[in-house]
């Protein structure tokens, strides 16, 4: 499953559930490591998995943007508001950590104007919250809910909360 199901169960429950419905009818699920035109070059990019206990033990991959010795680095282009990032953001620093070294991530905002970064410091209690949360949409209990996602929200037409 790709960690950026993080993202959007951090927006919406009914989100995360219909990227895990495209993630389950997709042939191969796996991540792709690919070139971008522009894209910012910092560290190594290479893709990392981490195993979490959502009920069932689920294989999460993802691909930071860079990787700086026990230090990934995630660039954005969201202005202000980065709580959906956070979740993905905690779970690439567990996927960086190997022979008990912690690990940190980077959230880098690439909008000019924006000059200030954040840096997520992985903690047990809220990866246990994110193993919950993903339990819950694969189970199909999570529910779509009003916040100021939902306006833009790809699902809008069938979220009941949205209207």
């Amino acid at each position: 499953m790709p960690a950026r199901i993080f993202d959007d169960i951090a927006v919406c429950g009914l989100r995360g559930r219909y990227t895990l419905e495209r993630v389950r009818a997709s042939a191969d699920p796996r991540m792709e490591l690919e070139k971008r035109e522009g894209e910012i070059e910092v560290g190594e990019r290479r893709q990392m998995e981490v195993f979490i206990d959502a009920g069932e033990w689920v294989r999460i991959v993802g691909i930071p943007d860079a990787v700086v010795d026990n230090l990934v680095v995630e660039f954005t282009i969201t202005r202000q508001d980065i709580r959906h990032i956070i979740p993905r953001a905690v779970v690439y620093a567990y996927m960086c950590m190997s022979g008990g070294e912690g690990c940190a991530t980077l959230i880098a905002p690439t909008t000019p104007g924006e000059e200030v970064g954040y840096l997520v410091v992985p903690n047990g209690r809220f990866l246990e919250y994110l193993s919950q949360e993903l339990g819950k949409v694969i189970r199909g209990e999570a529910d779509g809910r009003r916040n100021p996602f939902c306006p833009s929200c790809l699902y809008r037409n069938i979220c009941p909360y949205s209207m």
